[in-house]
């Protein structure tokens, strides 16, 4: 009789699968929509907070932040869900995305294409489906209700708003926002990978 597996090595596989296909949808977003690095500021993983009073701040799966004044210094918030149960536990709980609702003009739900119905997401928010198949994109081009579509030329990957969100008049962030913003700014230049060194030709001498 064979060996049962442990489970818990069977949750963290399962937990490492939704953190790469997390990865990959924040991918096809920056990528298709805040790739110009001069206008928009793209942020993963950002704690809403810089204090450690005995609980975790919530963190933001991603924030944008647009950097010119004519456009509002437009700020946007992305919660991903790679499962339907996922989203359906979201639901139970609306205080959940509260912070995010506060400190962005627009909500989406970022989810793999098809796997919610437009009619499931909340009125304040908006859905983005990305996917890095270019099967997926075919589909989305061959739809007769053909949705606002956006490419990563050299990728392949594609995004498209599904469900546009609301604009919402919010105050602006707190100096506590912004600390955690720039400390989360900094841990990622921290953890860039330097690049490697460009070749030279060495000259050959006798």
């Amino acid at each position: 009789m064979a060996a049962l597996a442990d489970p818990r090595v069977l949750n963290a596989g399962e937990t490492r699968a939704a953190e790469l296909a997390a990865a990959v949808l924040l991918d096809a977003v920056e990528a298709c929509f805040h790739a110009r690095a001069s206008e928009w500021i793209f942020l993963r993983e950002l704690r809403v907070g810089t204090g450690f009073q005995g609980s975790a701040a919530q963190r933001l799966d991603a924030f944008a932040l647009n950097c010119l004044a004519h456009n509002s210094m437009k700020r946007i918030c992305y919660e991903v869900k790679t499962s339907r149960a996922d989203f359906l536990c979201e639901m139970k709980q609306p205080l959940k995305r509260r912070i995010g609702l506060r400190c962005s003009n627009e909500f989406y739900f970022v989810t793999p294409f098809g796997l919610l119905k437009t009619s499931e997401v909340p009125i304040e928010c908006g859905l983005v489906e990305a996917s890095a198949r270019r099967e997926d994109a075919g589909e989305v081009m061959l739809s007769r209700n053909e949705p606002l579509l956006h490419f990563h030329e050299t990728s392949g990957i594609y995004c498209r708003v599904t469900v546009p969100a609301p604009w919402r008049e919010t105050p602006g962030p707190t100096w506590q926002f912004v600390a955690a913003m720039l400390r989360n700014q900094r841990r990622c230049f921290q953890e860039a990978v330097a690049k490697p060194p460009n070749q030279q030709k060495l000259p050959f001498t006798d």
